[in-house]
């Protein structure tokens, strides 16, 4: 038999991010006696998806990052292994606006096809001057040396590439796909059995939210709203699901507002479908956002969403679910869009599945796209 292609991701680690989630619900879906998957990452760590990575075949590859080396040694690191491991079919890279040094590398290489893949519509809230000088000539960096542009949305594919090479349609839009089944709930089971499973309070309404601890996700506004809703008697959980830099910061914060209490933090969870089955909401009130996975499989679970201002209008799939709201508007504004929200209709499932369809968040009709990115 014939060998299978191989394509090399490069992250910054293999843990239940949006990206790499993405990656991951590719790689199962994908024919693997056609194509496998390696992987470049910047952490020496185990991540969540290793163990996953290694079952399905494919192997991962340690070099360290810019920031840990300098922009010439990551450069060359990166060529000597792309050489050294391959050979590839592709090199696919995932890490924003230093995606353009391993296109360079994988120039270096001999790779023929070089895909640079914007996930993001920012990396600061408030970037400054000298931020955004950078970012021009990393974008330079991108267009000159990828042979393929991907963006998971529109705003992703402007922030990172530039509003002129989306108008010129040669930025291809990958839809974050999702194994719809995986989200679909059976009539059987009912939300209060969920809530059982995991130790959750049957009877209050619980609030979900599921997010690296990041400035970017602004877990500090959800404390704040946990504060409001406390002090006006609703009977509530608010569910944390993930880890991060912050996390200790959040929970310390929690403690001092007084809403330790009602906050579950769950750490990293391997069964997020459950978790998504159990809440009654779910909130989002990111500082920016390319076009959230998460989002997508809170719409195919038939969760009511409220979420903020600054996540991409490409994010509501037209089921009905999303309601959004200013980062400017008030707790009580926010907590009043949570109850609206809980106590709506939900579309019907067949409805909603029908719509992820259409839209292109199926991820096994996302593989024939994938396959031809690739040049398969």
């Amino acid at each position: 038999m014939n060998e299978p292609k191989r394509v090399l991701h490069i992250v910054g680690g293999m843990n239940r991010g949006g990206a790499e989630t993405m990656i991951m619900n590719l790689y199962r879906a994908l024919d693997r006696t056609v194509l496998q998957f390696d992987f470049i990452t910047h952490r020496e760590e185990t991540c969540d998806y290793d163990e996953e990575i290694h079952q399905l075949g494919g192997r991962i590859f340690y070099v360290p990052s810019i920031g840990a080396s300098s922009p010439w040694s990551f450069v060359k690191k990166l060529a000597d292994t792309i050489k050294q491991t391959g050979p590839y079919q592709a090199v696919h890279a995932h890490t924003d606006f230093q995606t353009g040094f391993s296109a360079f590398s994988a120039k270096m290489a001999g790779v023929q096809v070089r895909i640079c893949h914007s996930h993001n519509t920012a990396w600061k809230q408030s970037p400054s001057w000298f931020d955004l000088w950078m970012l021009k000539g990393f974008r330079q960096l991108i267009l000159f040396y990828s042979t393929k542009l991907v963006a998971c949305g529109e705003e992703a594919g402007a922030f990172l590439f530039g509003k002129n090479k989306m108008k010129s349609g040669r930025v291809d839009i990958l839809p974050n796909g999702i194994d719809v089944n995986m989200f679909y709930q059976p009539k059987e089971e009912s939300k209060a059995q969920m809530k059982k499973k995991l130790n959750l309070h049957e009877k209050k309404l619980v609030i979900g939210h599921i997010g690296r601890f990041h400035e970017q996700k602004n877990h500090s506004f959800l404390i704040d709203l946990a504060r409001t809703l406390k002090k006006q008697g609703v009977s509530f959980q608010l569910v944390l699901v993930g880890d991060g830099p912050l996390r200790k910061e959040i929970e310390a914060c929690a403690i001092h507002e007084g809403v330790r209490d009602e906050i579950v933090f769950t750490g990293i969870v391997s069964k997020v479908p459950q978790y998504m089955k159990a809440f009654d909401v779910f909130v989002m009130p990111s500082l920016f956002e390319g076009l959230p996975l998460v989002l997508v499989e809170a719409q195919a679970t038939g969760l009511p969403c409220v979420i903020s201002d600054h996540i991409t209008k490409e994010a509501d799939l037209g089921c009905g679910l999303i309601k959004r709201r200013s980062l400017q508007a008030s707790e009580h504004e926010w907590m009043k869009a949570i109850l609206e929200a809980f106590q709506a209709e939900s579309p019907a499932q067949e409805t909603i599945t029908s719509l992820l369809v259409k839209r292109g968040f199926d991820v096994k009709q996302n593989i024939t796209g994938v396959m031809n990115i690739y040049g398969l």
